[in-house]
């Protein structure tokens, strides 16, 4: 009876945890990749305020990425009847959709927007932060079945990358080009913030109320966790270091294709969102792809394998996206060759890197139990406060890169045009065709060098940081599928002996 109630308990859980996901994934894609494009479209900015902009990026996501080990203590200290991870669940996703509506709603310019803009970021970092380390340090808690635990993170994985692909499918047609909502981007921005910071909270009050934790799967400490503590947990597990150097390459250079995606499209074969959403849709389609095969290859595969097909696949997509985005339309090759020719490479760049993040992912996972075999203590919320961290911190590292390349390339001279046509179709000072006509005057005019200067910073930073990347998992991780099994015997037995 115990057997089935928890796997009624485990099946319950398999939905109500994962599938909520989607409506998270669609904020977070929001405010990740489509926050520097709605400045870029809707506000026309100084070099030294694009510039300011930048840096309060880049700082505040290195602040961003610093504060997630310190929300991971708190959340191992907070003890209340529904237990330690749901409160600040609920709490950071509400809190979270209301900054996102203020963001994307406000019209306020010049170097208020700027502090403003600081302001804001501040209050989505704490907030988004409350709600992502109790999200992923409860997976955990949810079970310990080794089999159980890979099913729910591709689960996981799975309706997240959804909510990615629906906001990054649709967020470009529904706030650019001709089927911008309201028919400008200001417009569009505020229509779709609404509407996903509505989805972020139904979905988190769904985790709230129907997830349920299996106890028996983690020990509650009654000790207290200070900053010491966290220190501790983090640099004595030698495996959890090098899983987070891995991750943080990985954040960097697999982010890049998507960051500058939008403009190079739009450069490329027009402002249109639907051609930015084809081409998140092939990556994204393959991303699918992966977390619904990830078990088949896991099964038949080990993670090391894994970890190899996905370097090929992906350095293979790049060279592609490299030389044929080069010599195509060096050669006059028809749009409709090109267009097709970039999906194709999307869709291949997309498989490679969803499957070295899947690897990753359980990497991450599994230095759970290498904390509790070295340490006897698991300490979840820390250890997955790595995961956010790593992510922001790269995504730090790639904001830094975005604003010096549109510096040098002369981006702003192009986005600061669309903005102030941008501004007049607000406005209805002019029509829907004129709008369309100036942008497209002001795309003709751009030089081809920023084409190809984007294609560059596309292509080889990221070929170089995910190599590095494998390099790392292939010379210094060290969880293969047999020493886990071999941990999970030994902690059982740990278990059994002190009990006895």
């Amino acid at each position: 009876m115990t057997q089935l109630t928890e796997e009624k308990r485990f099946n319950r859980n398999k939905w109500t945890y994962t599938v909520p996901g989607m409506g998270r994934d669609m904020a977070y894609n929001l405010f990740a990749n489509f926050l520097l494009t709605y400045v870029l479209f809707t506000r026309s900015l100084t070099t030294q305020q694009f510039g300011a902009i930048g840096t309060i990026l880049v700082i505040a996501r290195i602040w961003d990425a610093v504060n997630d080990p310190v929300m991971g203590g708190i959340i191992e200290n907070t003890r209340t009847k529904v237990g330690k991870f749901k409160p600040w669940i609920i709490i950071g996703a509400l809190l979270n959709a209301v900054v996102l509506v203020i963001m994307f709603s406000n019209r306020v310019d010049g170097w208020n927007f700027v502090i403003l803009f600081a302001v804001l970021y501040l209050f989505w970092d704490i907030t988004w932060t409350m709600n992502d380390i109790g999200y992923w340090s409860m997976l955990p808690s949810l079970t310990s079945d080794p089999k159980k635990r890979d099913k729910l993170t591709s689960y996981a994985n799975l309706f997240a990358m959804i909510g990615a692909i629906l906001a990054m499918g649709l967020i470009p047609m529904l706030t650019n080009g001709e089927g911008a909502i309201g028919g400008s981007s200001i417009s569009g921005f505020r229509a779709v913030a609404i509407f996903i910071a509505v989805a972020l909270s139904v979905s988190q009050i769904v985790v709230y109320f129907f997830v349920r934790e299996n106890k028996t799967a983690h020990l509650e400490k009654d000790e207290h966790i200070g900053l010491k503590k966290m220190v501790s947990v983090i640099f004595k597990n030698d495996q959890l270091l090098w899983v987070a150097l891995v991750m943080l390459l990985y954040n960097v250079g697999s982010a890049l294709l998507t960051a500058f995606g939008v403009n190079y499209m739009y450069l490329s074969f027009g402002y249109n969102g639907t051609y930015v959403t084809l081409f998140v849709a092939l990556y994204a389609l393959a991303s699918v792809a992966i977390n619904i095969l990830y078990p088949r290859l896991a099964a038949k595969m080990s993670r090391r394998k894994m970890s190899t097909l996905a370097m090929v696949t992906t350095a293979v997509g790049y060279l592609m996206f490299m030389v044929f985005g080069t010599l195509l339309p060096a050669i006059g090759a028809p749009a409709g060759v090109q267009l097709a020719v970039i999906l194709l490479e999307a869709f291949i760049i997309g498989f490679g890197q969803s499957l070295i993040y899947m690897v990753i992912t359980i990497y991450l996972t599994n230095t759970i139990e290498y904390n509790e075999y070295k340490t006897g203590s698991r300490d979840e919320a820390i250890i997955f406060s790595l995961r956010p961290f790593m992510a922001k911190m790269g995504s730090a590292l790639q904001q830094a890169i975005i604003t010096v390349a549109y510096l040098v390339i002369g981006m702003l001279s192009i986005t600061n045009g669309i903005s102030a046509v941008e501004k007049q179709a607000n406005l209805k000072e002019i029509t829907d065709l004129e709008k369309t006509q100036r942008i497209k005057d002001i795309l003709a005019a751009a030089p081809p060098s920023i084409t190809f200067w984007l294609r560059v910073s596309m292509v080889v930073a990221p070929i170089v940081l995910i190599y590095a990347a494998y390099i790392v998992i292939r010379k210094k991780v060290k969880i293969d599928e047999e020493t886990y099994k071999n941990m999970l015997a030994e902690i059982e037995a740990r278990k059994i002996e002190t009990e006895e």
